[in-house]
């Protein structure tokens, strides 16, 4: 079933998950360890002992088979002839420790584990032999009467890997069921900056704009994401920010034609009009029109672009008559305030003229709806380029908020200024406000 892929799973129980089979593998590897070289240790200690006793049997300085005969106790030993034959036995050997086929495997000597019949020794002392089934320890030795046989039963040594591997089977799940809890807990407190991180993303909207995701002290993979996440959500602040102008900017370029053309409307309405007053404001309209549309054009190709800068079309561009223009297209809309324009001689410069037009007319308007008094354009010459001024007898701007936030109009102005290799700059000069665009020729986009 789908819903039961481990795919599916949330990540803490995969690392949960991850984290317990580690653990028994790890485990399952440390218990067999234990037993083996615990095993290793017994059989080590089983082996000592029966060597051990089987020098001391040949080291006698009596009679070999008196020595085994007189044997008793946990060790056993038998003498064997060549053909199997029992010489000699100790105790509680109840018969032959190896038989002649195995005597003749063994004819070099060694070891081997082999179950023979002894007697209990604790019965046999009560004078009651009960023979018994026992695995044993044998060591081989050849000697002058046959075979020397050595052993000890190794029942301890079985019964304490038995009891070491019960007691490993009953700790190992405990220590798995812990470990797989622990991991599980770990996993929480790993995937906590994360959960920090998603609730915080969850309440970043359009309307908290520059908050960024928290991001972890530690120098690591959690830290690292947190970086590219707030990076990523810079890029989409910067490209709502750049919609945001988009849309500001489309409000405000269109708002002047727009308002012109209600001007012209308006004053075409006001009352009877000849046939050729009717021509010239249809005339005006029309311009205004072809306008809107350039504007409405440009701005669709700045939004399909993405570009952050403008895209300039130079050409020879006569700027008094561009002014005259402008000055002719505002005179209704300054109404009773004076609109004149100053140009002591021609001035061409090569630029956009649709956008120097579009800069010059938010200079205009921005002194009609916000200045006062007369308004004056002035058209004139700088080294390397020209002057676009445009002076009325408002206030200005507040010092706080030049250059650093302009308004909409005087930042579609400086746009435009740069985009030409020029500048804006705003000054009082004789108790008037006076903005001043220089341009030179534009940079190559």
């Amino acid at each position: 079933m789908r819903g039961w892929s481990p795919a599916r799973w949330p990540l803490r129980t995969r690392v949960a998950l991850a984290f317990l089979a580690a653990t028994v593998i790890a485990v399952t590897g440390l218990g067999l360890l234990v037993q083996l070289r615990v095993s290793d240790a017994l059989e080590d200690r089983l082996r000592d002992s029966v060597g051990a006793e089987a020098d001391r049997l040949e080291a006698e300085d009596g009679d070999l088979v008196e020595a085994v005969s007189a044997l008793g106790g946990e060790v056993h030993a038998q003498v064997l002839t060549v053909g199997g034959e029992v010489e000699a036995s100790s105790e509680l050997v109840a018969g032959p420790l190896l038989d002649a086929a195995e005597l003749r495997a063994s004819a070099r000597g060694g070891w081997l584990v082999k179950t023979v019949t002894v007697f209990d020794d604790d019965a046999a002392a009560a004078g009651r032999p009960d023979p018994e089934r026992e695995r044993l320890l044998l060591l081989v030795k050849p000697v002058e009467e046959g075979f020397l046989v050595v052993g000890t039963s190794r029942q301890d040594a079985d019964e304490a890997l038995t009891t070491l591997r019960n007691q490993l089977l009953i700790a190992g799940p405990i220590a798995l069921a812990l470990a797989g809890g622990l991991g599980y807990l770990v996993a929480g407190v790993g995937l906590r900056p994360i959960e920090r991180m998603r609730s915080h993303a969850a309440t970043i909207s359009a309307r908290s704009a520059g908050e960024r995701l928290p991001v972890p002290e530690a120098e690591d993979e959690l830290r690292r994401l947190a970086l590219t996440l707030n990076a990523m959500i810079g890029r989409l602040d910067d490209g709502l920010q750049r919609e945001r102008r988009f849309v500001a900017d489309a409000s405000h370029d269109l708002r002047t034609p727009l308002a012109l053309m209600l001007t012209e409307i308006e004053l075409a309405l006001a009352r009877p009009r000849t046939p050729e007053e009717l021509r010239v404001a249809l005339s005006s309209v029309e311009e205004e029109v072809r306008r809107l549309i350039a504007l409405a054009e440009d701005l669709l190709e700045r939004a399909g672009s993405g570009a952050l800068s403008l895209p300039i079309e130079s050409r020879p561009v006569d700027l008094v008559a561009l002014a005259g223009r402008v000055v002719e297209r505002f005179r209704a809309a300054s109404g009773s305030r004076g609109l004149e324009l100053v140009a002591p001689r021609p001035v061409e410069v090569h630029g956009d003229a649709t956008r120097l037009d579009r800069a010059l007319s938010n200079l205009v308007d921005n002194a009609i709806r916000h200045g006062a008094g007369d308004i004056e354009v002035l058209v004139g010459a700088v080294p390397g380029g020209a002057v676009l001024a445009v002076t009325d007898e408002g206030d200005g701007l507040p010092d706080h908020t030049w250059p650093q936030d302009p308004g909409l109009g005087l930042t579609i102005v400086r746009e435009i200024a740069r985009a030409h290799g020029g500048t804006i700059d705003l000054d009082r000069v004789d108790g008037r406000t006076c903005v001043r665009l220089v341009v030179a020729s534009p940079q190559d986009h």
